[in-house]
């Protein structure tokens, strides 16, 4: 039985969120294993991380609660990844030069 209500939901996690090795071999062999990933990195800064990590998993299991696409992906890889998903980057002048322009 899965957990994911459409099949198209399980390819997204297969090619976008699933932790695999370099050769495409996966780490997380379920979504659970995802979730748990997720529950342990986010974790590990409190003071009780094995409390936290049960609680941060509750609230992912069953996708009650869904992280930014960066922190399902990044979190918990040893991968050297930002976990923001947005970034401030003051006023951008709305033309392609303008755009250029501020990614120098």
């Amino acid at each position: 039985m899965t957990r994911f209500a459409a099949p198209i939901a399980e390819q997204i996690w297969d090619m976008k969120y699933r932790f695999k090795q370099a050769d495409g071999t996966p780490i997380d062999t379920t979504i659970e294993d995802t979730w748990r990933r997720i529950a342990r990195d986010t974790a590990r800064v409190e003071r009780d991380p094995a409390h936290w990590e049960e609680r941060f998993y509750a609230a992912l299991e069953d996708f009650k609660y869904l992280p930014a696409g960066r922190i399902t992906a990044g979190a918990g890889t040893a991968r050297q990844v930002t976990l923001f998903n947005c970034f401030v980057m003051g006023t951008i002048p709305d033309s392609m030069g303008g755009i250029f322009d501020m990614l120098k």
